[in-house]
């Protein structure tokens, strides 16, 4: 009787509606973060499906000079190693990007993902 439900003279029973079977592809990672009064820089790892990571991750970075705060996603590992190495093709972007503070903390920020092996450095660099 929990099924039914009766308006008027007429009984209706509650159909089942099937659960669809969603697939899921799901992605694990790891994080770092480096928070200052300035920046906000988080690294991101993404994992393999066997728990190894990918070699390389990307960093957010949250520029908290403005409001709103502004964010912006770093994925080129040659550019943030280039701001590290000082290099110029890296460094006209950086300096549009941060203050000279935050170039001292970007640059530690990748000092120590290189450290945890998040990055690596690239030879002729």
């Amino acid at each position: 009787m929990e099924n039914r439900i009766k308006i008027g003279d007429v009984w209706y029973v509650r159909e089942e509606q099937p659960i669809e079977e969603i697939e899921m592809n799901i992605t694990s990672f790891n994080g770092r973060v480096f928070e200052t009064d300035l920046y906000c820089f988080e690294a991101t790892q993404l994992s393999n499906d066997d728990g190894t990571p990918y070699e390389g991750c990307d960093i957010k970075v949250t520029d908290k000079r403005v409001k709103p705060w502004k964010e912006e996603l770093v994925d080129n590992p040659s550019w943030i190693i280039g701001v590290l190495n000082n290099k110029a093709e890296s460094m006209d972007e950086a300096h549009e990007m941060f203050c000279d503070r935050g170039i001292a903390e970007f640059r530690a920020f990748i000092k120590d993902l290189i450290s945890v092996g998040w990055l690596k450095t690239i030879k002729n660099d």
